[in-house]
């Protein structure tokens, strides 16, 4: 329970610090707004600001989304109005794991969600209802988004907008993921994938493979998760801070090897998300490969690694207490500490820690939290005491449905009964972790039924593929051979004007079609052949064709002009009275 906590909560921390630009960032955007002169571009910078700011100026933050606000006001555009609200959800969104916060963004993007609506602005309505779905995701609340989400779909239907489309789908992929209905998850993000491919939306693209990559993680497909994780890094952004977001790309398939256990492959792309960050000067976007260490340091169980790295680097510290979370800080020093045997000092940070943890309206962080006091309780051998929190910790995974949590807890409990005496409750709690036991299985077999429909689904696929190939291979056959048959009939009405007393003016007309058409032939098949030899590469495809124009050319040139002129001198005309074989016929032994 601790390990996966600290991926879970730094992995988060780590996506929306990674996001962030840096100081000398809103430095120029500050510049901007000093400049700014209508209220659209001034609502726009004051909202990058104050979203900027989060991690790194809070008070200041506040100052600038109030003058936002001030700003949408005054214009009484909704339009400015409604995207000043959801900006305000959406920062308050990245510290969800704060009641108060939570609260605040709620009631931010309800707020545009009315106003849009009042107003008519389907799109900004779409909008509030897809944000309203991924935060109530985060407590979680998986009913409550499923609502807003099919909210959503319905107002998207009206749109024809099919950006929008894959975002509702992706939205679906999610909340089905935490209802556990892996399959419908997984149809809703390859619908949302499917439309980005017709759309051709690298953006969009990017994000459905991220969405796909989670999915595979949480089926413990781990290749399949770094592929898709591989897709995204490599597929071009046009948002102007790419670049930042490569970073964060990088550290995250570090952390799909980490949670593989190829501990060699994480650490290479750690440094390598360390190094792009130092070429882009901005060393708060470090900070998402220094979480990883330290989390991977936990996982292989080197608590004494983990504290030495962790007092070593203050920037890291800085960023968790400029988040507003700097109990986290109390939270890792407890976990570590429980791990050196440490039991004082575990106890003091652990308890320094749990009035933060008990605010916290995001059941996941309270599961945890409770399992990690109670395993240092049951360490320490205070039996009662961590019975106590593992029941507290049972009554929140109860309430999400957590089944692994489920699972985990009873077991502790069924073993921690069993140290005090108590057989009664130590056999029901061994009831309940093999009736969890089989609820898993079942999701097990659900998880193998899925992958062989996916399977089958591929194979499906693969061999529609295989029928459109062989079907567009039959079409162009047939057209390459009625061209084929077309230039020699072009060429034998050509001879036979060399036959007949035709004007001179007539051939040349027809032999210069004639030979265009042969010569572009002959470049055509050759051109499907240079695109397989040079998998499409511009400079290889351009060298290529400049050598075969080279030589055909003048090819082309000189045997245009030998046969039309062979053919107009008439030498083909048949005398008089003559047949034209006997004429051919002399005209040979001659």
């Amino acid at each position: 329970m601790v390990k996966k906590f600290l991926f879970y909560f730094f992995f988060v921390l780590a996506l929306q610090s990674g996001a962030q630009q840096n100081a000398a960032v809103v430095d120029s955007l500050k510049n901007e707004l000093s400049k700014a002169k209508t209220s659209e571009d001034k609502v726009i910078l004051m909202g990058r600001l104050c979203r900027i700011l989060m991690n790194i100026n809070m008070h200041e933050a506040d100052s600038f989304g109030k003058k936002m606000t001030e700003e949408a006001e005054l214009s009484r555009s909704r339009k400015l109005m409604t995207k000043a609200l959801m900006i305000h959800g959406e920062r308050n969104s990245y510290l969800a794991s704060n009641k108060e916060n939570l609260d605040k963004s709620i009631g931010y993007y309800n707020e545009a969600l009315e106003m849009a609506r009042v107003n008519k602005m389907d799109t900004v309505v779409a909008q509030a209802l897809l944000a309203l779905s991924s935060i109530y995701l985060k407590i979680p609340d998986a009913d409550k988004a499923l609502g807003y989400t099919t909210r959503a779909l319905s107002v998207v239907s009206g749109l024809k907008n099919d950006s929008m489309l894959a975002i509702v789908h992706n939205s679906f992929g999610e909340v089905y993921q935490v209802k556990k209905e892996r399959i419908l998850s997984l149809r809703s993000y390859l619908t949302a994938l499917r439309i980005a491919e017709e759309i051709k939306s690298d953006d969009l693209l990017r994000d459905c493979y991220t969405y796909l990559s989670y999915f595979y993680v949480s089926i413990k497909e781990y290749d399949k998760s770094i592929d898709y994780a591989m897709r995204s890094l490599n597929t071009p952004s046009t948002k102007g801070n790419a670049s930042y977001f490569r970073v964060t790309d990088l550290n995250y398939i570090g952390s799909l090897y980490g949670v593989k256990k190829n501990y060699e492959m994480a650490i290479t792309y750690y440094e390598r998300s360390i190094r792009l960050a130092d070429s882009l000067k901005f060393d708060q976007l470090k900070i998402p490969a220094y979480i990883s260490i330290l989390n991977q340091y936990i996982l292989a169980d080197q608590p004494q690694k983990a504290l030495e790295y962790f007092n070593s680097n203050p920037i890291l510290r800085q960023t968790i207490i400029n988040f507003g979370v700097s109990y986290v800080i109390d939270h890792v020093y407890a976990i570590i500490y429980t791990g050196l045997g440490r039991y004082d000092s575990a106890k003091y940070y652990f308890e320094r820690a749990a009035p933060s943890f008990e605010k916290s309206p995001i059941s996941f962080n309270k599961i945890n939290f409770y399992s990690q006091f109670a395993d240092f309780y049951k360490k320490s051998k205070d039996y009662p005491k961590a019975i106590d929190y593992y029941s507290k910790a049972k009554a929140f995974a109860d309430q999400a449905n957590n089944l692994e949590s489920q699972q985990d807890i009873a077991k502790q409990l069924d073993t921690l009964y069993g140290l005090v005496g108590n057989y009664h409750q130590s056999y029901e709690y061994n009831r309940l972790y093999h009736m969890y036991k089989d609820s898993l299985q079942k999701l097990s077999v659900e998880k193998d039924l899925m992958q062989m429909e996916v399977a089958d689904e591929q194979e499906r696929n693969d061999r529609r593929l295989r029928e459109e190939e062989e079907k567009t291979r039959k079409r162009h056959n047939i057209q390459y051979m009625g061209i084929t048959i077309g230039i020699a009939v072009v060429f034998v009405l050509l001879v036979i004007l060399g036959v007949f007393q035709v004007s001179e003016g007539t051939i040349k007309t027809l032999g210069f079609f004639a030979f265009i058409f042969l010569f572009e032939f002959i470049i055509l098949l050759a051109d499907n052949k240079i695109h397989a030899w040079t998998h499409g590469e511009p400079l290889p495809v351009l060298g290529i064709k400049i050598l075969l124009i080279a030589m055909l050319l003048p090819l082309h040139h000189w045997l245009e002009k030998t046969v039309v002129h062979y053919l107009a001198s008439r030498r083909l005309i048949i005398p008089t009275g003559k047949h034209f074989w006997n004429n051919l016929v002399k005209r040979t032994k001659t």
